[in-house]
């Protein structure tokens, strides 16, 4: 074994893959190169279909590869869970294993610019969803990947090769032949044995008149000539797959191999049910039989006039027109019998009762499976040269298959939120029309504007001027309930998705190269050691943060209580700034933080109640504009809503803010 190529070294990271392993790896998809190229494109199919790799292993392999790691741009659990809740979502829309697993390739990773063209790639795709049936996709997609693998290519088969010399021999043994078939010399033959007879001669010199055989084949035929199953099997159990398959092509106006493949599957199934069995023959013989004994009974009884005389005459001598009619009805038997079971054969004793003579039917059943062992297995062997020819193909559109798989989910994901392509920007941040992903589709969304940064003069229709704008740091406050934490991970979920490479959830998106995300979810209130752990992890990260960092965090202050929150808060707040992160902080203490720190202040502000008592709030924040709370709003809430006592306590505590 040679040394192991550099550019591979990188796959020795995962669990159970050593040089060798990588090795042979590299080998059988053909070399370095073929390798490379599957890694490069994370092409999880050719990967997953090489023995002992799963999909999952393939999806390890390429994300060692490209050495791709979101742990260095998710910084937090509240943006690993962001990224996480992503890409359920999208891994909810593919139907195929291999499409869920290579939704686990999309990771927040790469340089933002070549993102940017990849998210114009994958708004492509929901182009193709247009105008088809998406459940039929749906379903077909779904048989595709529930497509029952071939059956085991080691598995012992019915056959038993009888080799005329050694020369036949050692060619059975290259071909692997002997691992799945009973193999025999002429002399060891046991007329005993169960099992069909195929002969595999060389010079052919054996009187194959003696030997019982299905066919006789030489030995350097193809192996699927000797042993149909080895092409056979690859297409075991794939019939609903191949279905499924054709219809896809149909569907999406594709041509291939597949329908061929269908065809002849459907046809040797078709052939397979015309060959009768035993059981099957005697029912057949027996029916003639019936319908002869009663056509004979009909002509004995119009003899004369009383045909109880006529059955009288059965134990004497048979008259001449009682021996006419047996001669008749002999000739309609074989009829009979060649037209049902294709056979020219004397089956009935003539007389009345009819009766079967079995020791010809015995012998009829046993040329008829004979001949029908003969015949199956030309069938065979003509199928598997046919399907072989087809099967590179059939490979390739299974391959397409699992790819539309992923490329058609992407695109029911993207037209079912109206995903659209983001565009790379230096120095400022900005979403216009954007809606939570989770709610963009539905008839709760409420588009959203906002930004951080200076906005160039191209986009300030989108985003009005401020003079505190410019600022990439904000206090977010305003309204209970008022969408200050949808808000969050509306940035956060935009910026994750865009350097997944994926369209967002905004009609305009003017993003930066964001290098890390930081997002902090409230927390219950924290005893003392938890505050100090807290703010271990909190306060040190303002250290690592720059112009390339995204921090979102929501309601410090309920670490502890308001006092020294708000301390905290403006301190770190105040180091945001100096190093220039963008940042939103939201709070409903903005002005105790203020107090210690001068920044920028937005707010989302609640104008009232509408008839069903729901908060009326503008989702998008104000800019340089402290919103109060609204408790007031939500007690008046409560208040139109409850009876009796409870209705008088939620009125005397909105008396005390008219005090």
């Amino acid at each position: 074994m040679g040394r192991l190529d550099e550019d591979l070294n990188c796959l020795l990271s995962i669990k159970g893959f050593g040089e060798g392993r990588i090795a042979t790896l590299r080998d059988t998809v053909g070399g370095k190169d073929t390798l490379i190229r599957m890694l490069t494109e994370g092409d999880v199919t050719s990967l997953s279909s090489v023995e002992r790799i799963s999909e999952r292993m393939a999806v390890e392999l390429v994300l060692a590869f490209r050495g791709e790691d979101p742990g260095s741009i998710l910084r937090t659990e509240g943006s690993r869970s962001v990224y996480q809740s992503i890409s359920e979502l999208i891994r909810s829309y593919m139907q195929t294993p291999s499409g869920k697993n290579r939704t686990s390739l999309l990771l927040p990773c790469g340089d933002l610019r070549s993102r940017e063209i990849m998210a114009r790639d994958h708004f492509e795709m929901g182009s193709m969803v247009e105008d088809v049936d998406r459940e039929e996709v749906r379903r077909c997609l779904l048989s595709v990947g529930k497509g029952q693998r071939s059956r085991r290519t080691n598995a012992r088969l019915n056959y038993i090769l009888i080799v005329e010399d050694d020369e036949a021999y050692q060619r059975v043994r290259e071909m692997g032949l002997d691992r799945r078939c009973l193999v025999l010399s002429p002399d060891e033959m046991d007329p005993a044995a169960e099992g069909e007879l195929v002969l595999v001669h060389n010079l052919r010199e054996m009187d194959e008149s003696q030997i019982p055989i299905a066919a006789s084949v030489h030995m350097d035929s193809a192996p699927e000539r000797i042993v149909p199953e080895t092409v056979l099997d690859r297409y075991g159990g794939r019939m609903e797959q191949l279905r499924s398959l054709s219809r896809l092509q149909e569907i999406f106006s594709m041509e291939g191999a597949s329908p061929m493949a269908l065809g002849k599957l459907e046809q040797m199934n078709s052939l397979t049910k015309e060959i009768k069995g035993p059981d099957e023959i005697r029912e057949t013989v027996e029916d003639i039989r019936s319908k002869l004994e009663s056509a004979m009974k009909e002509r004995i009884e119009d003899l004369t006039l009383s045909g109880s005389d006529t059955l009288s005459l059965l134990s004497s001598d048979e008259p001449p027109a009682l021996r006419e009619i047996y001669r008749e009805h002999s000739k309609k038997a074989a009829e009979m019998v060649f037209n049902e079971l294709g056979q020219r054969r004397d089956l009935f004793s003539m007389g009345y009762p009819l009766k079967v003579d079995e020791s010809s039917l015995e012998r009829m059943i046993s040329d008829i499976e004979e001949e029908a062992a003969g015949e199956r297995f030309r069938r065979k062997q003509d199928m598997a040269i046919e399907l072989a020819d087809l099967w590179e193909q059939v490979k390739e559109e299974i391959k397409w298959a699992l790819d539309l798989d992923f490329r058609f989910g992407m695109g029911c994901f993207i037209k079912d939120h109206e995903l659209q392509p983001f565009k790379a920007v230096n120095g400022w941040l900005g979403i216009y029309h954007a809606c939570h992903l989770m709610i963009r589709s539905t008839n709760q969304r409420q588009l959203i504007d906002y930004h951080l940064g200076s906005v160039p003069g191209f986009a300030s229709i989108m985003f009005p001027f401020r003079e505190n704008s410019r600022s990439r740091t904000s206090l977010l406050t305003g309204a209970n309930s008022g969408g200050k934490t949808t808000l969050l991970e509306t940035l956060a979920q935009i910026m994750i998705m865009a350097r997944m490479g994926l369209p967002v959830p905004a009609d305009k998106a003017f993003l930066p190269d964001i290098t890390d995300i930081f997002f902090y979810k409230p927390r219950r209130r924290l005893d003392a050691g938890g505050l100090e752990g807290f703010l271990k992890e909190l306060l040190p990260l303002v250290l690592d943060v720059d112009q390339g960092s995204l921090v979102l965090a929501d309601e410090l202050e309920a670490m502890t209580e308001l006092e020294a929150a708000s301390r905290v808060i403006g301190v770190f707040v105040d180091e945001l700034q100096k190093r220039d992160a963008y940042s939103v902080v939201v709070t409903h203490m903005a002005d105790e933080i203020l107090r210690f720190v001068d920044c920028r202040v937005d707010g989302i502000e609640a104008r009232g109640l509408d008839e069903g008592h729901e908060l009326i709030v503008d989702r998008s924040p104000m800019i340089g504009k402290h919103a109060r709370s609204t408790p007031e709003l939500i007690l008046r809430k409560l208040e139109a809503r409850s009876k009796g006592k409870e209705k008088e306590i939620y009125s005397t505590v909105l008396s005390k803010f008219d005090q």
